[in-house]
């Protein structure tokens, strides 16, 4: 008998644990206020049981390491040590400028406005090789920046010519007899004085093979399209050197974008106080009012950094040979 009331007490104390964990399950279902906001910024009665936690833990844990090394000056904003990289302008001897110019050279600069500025650096030096007269180089509109500026817009001419006059005469239009020679004569109609199938890197002895008998026979040449060609390999020194010269001397941005420019570096590099009121010469007024603050670290980053730009840019990269090869290679494909 009592063996009987122990296990019917067992089974009594099973069925209340049975119920009150159906209780728990369906409870949820029979008030589900009490399980959801009552609306978006009101939190449930049990939502702290499902505090959302960091998805990136890593990343949380190192802000907030940086904000206690604030103090520390980072390697990344250290100076770059010097790599003994000097500019290539010197030259063995003094420029001297030719006696007698053999023609007017024209050249009509597409693209953007980093391929104009090498367009025009070959263009001087183009000339020198024709023993031309370089006409200030003309900018096409660009398709996609309908950008309509002239050199003049950008460039500081004058500070231009004088820079190159000891290298080759330059003018900044044609004189009366070959006003004629202009955007709208070539492209109307197919003309002896234009050269329209320059290739791509082309040699200095294919200019004086194929644009220096125009010169003679006609006094002025127009070459378009006139984007990347000239070659960067196996040219004279005294050209390459004139060539950097150009891009390093000469092209110098005319004085109101020399100042925006440099209003907005300094504008980076010492933020200004909430305080100053704005103008439309905003820029320019504040340049010069923030000197004692702190500087202050700042990237920059070109969004048109990409194997066309690069391997048209004739520069360095740091990746070795496998780099040059790869951009010859593109070059070539291209």
């Amino acid at each position: 008998m009592m063996r009987l009331n122990y296990q019917r007490h067992c089974y009594q104390l099973l069925r209340r644990k049975a119920m009150c964990g159906l209780f728990v399950l369906i409870f949820p279902l029979i008030f589900p206020c009490l399980f959801t906001p009552f609306t978006h910024a009101s939190p449930s009665t049990f939502s702290e049981w499902n505090v959302p936690k960091p998805r990136h833990l890593r990343l949380l844990r190192s802000a907030l390491q940086r904000e206690r090394l604030t103090g520390e000056q980072s390697d990344l904003w250290a100076p770059l040590a010097d790599q003994g990289w000097r500019p290539y302008l010197g030259s063995v001897n003094a420029p001297s400028l030719p006696q007698k110019s053999e023609g007017y050279l024209q050249v009509f600069l597409d693209g953007g406005l980093n391929q104009q500025r090498m367009g025009i650096c070959d263009a001087v030096a183009v000339a020198k090789i024709v023993n031309a007269t370089l006409v200030i180089p003309h900018l096409e509109v660009n398709p996609v920046w309908q950008d309509s500026s002239s050199f003049m817009d950008i460039f500081d001419v004058d500070h231009f010519m004088n820079v190159l006059k000891d290298d080759i005469p330059i003018i900044k239009a044609l004189p009366d007899e070959f006003s004629w020679s202009t955007r709208e004569y070539y492209a109307t109609a197919i003309r002896g004085t234009r050269i329209k199938r320059a290739p791509v890197h082309a040699s200095a002895n294919w200019y004086l093979e194929n644009v220096f008998p125009v010169l003679q026979s006609n006094g002025i040449a127009a070459i378009s399209p006139f984007s990347h060609r000239l070659s960067f390999d196996n040219l004279p020194s005294e050209i390459q050197q004139l060539r950097c010269k150009v891009n390093f001397k000469a092209l110098v941005f005319v004085p109101h974008i020399r100042a925006l420019g440099d209003a907005l570096v300094h504008r980076l590099r010492y933020p200004p106080g909430q305080s100053q009121a704005s103008s439309t010469d905003y820029l320019r007024e504040t340049t010069d009012q923030n000197g004692k603050q702190n500087p202050q670290k700042f990237v920059v980053l070109h969004l048109r950094f990409d194997k066309d730009m690069a391997a048209h840019s004739a520069c360095d990269f740091g990746g070795g040979k496998a780099e040059k090869l790869a951009l010859a290679k593109y070059r070539q494909t291209i």
